[in-house]
């Protein structure tokens, strides 16, 4: 990040964790921070919250949540972190694709029918946060 950045970090399932720490210990550096159906987040009683309150957060949900047992619980961490930012006064987005009338999506949502309009509207996102060229 200290070589590339500033930047948009854009993370997946497990990079989750990785790109909030990531994002913790370097908010100078991040412009925003995507993402997609991440399986872990930072502990808010452990992290403080309050240091990414100028990084504009989007989480991205797809189908099926509730039918896979693991992601019941999966999806609590990364919920507990941007309401922690929220709460900070930072911008925290979450698209719950389901309840947009966004249906079929799986957990690799890059990878289905439909991916050109999830990354049309992570990219309309991206220009409301005034970062798109």
């Amino acid at each position: 990040m200290q070589k590339v950045c500033p930047c948009i970090i854009v993370v997946h399932s497990q990079g989750g964790n990785f790109g909030f720490t990531a994002a913790l210990n370097a908010p100078d550096k991040v412009k925003a921070l995507i993402a997609v159906e991440p399986s872990g987040a930072p502990d808010p009683a452990k992290a403080d919250a309050a240091k990414l309150k100028g990084v504009p957060h989007l989480i991205v949900w797809g189908d099926f949540l509730d039918k896979v047992p693991v992601w019941s619980k999966l999806v609590v961490n990364p919920t507990k972190w941007g309401q922690a930012i929220a709460a900070a006064g930072g911008k925290v987005d979450t698209f719950e694709l389901p309840k947009m009338g966004i249906k079929g999506n799986t957990h690799m949502m890059m990878m289905d029918r439909n991916s050109d309009d999830i990354a049309r509207l992570v990219n309309d996102w991206i220009g409301k946060q005034g970062l798109a060229n």
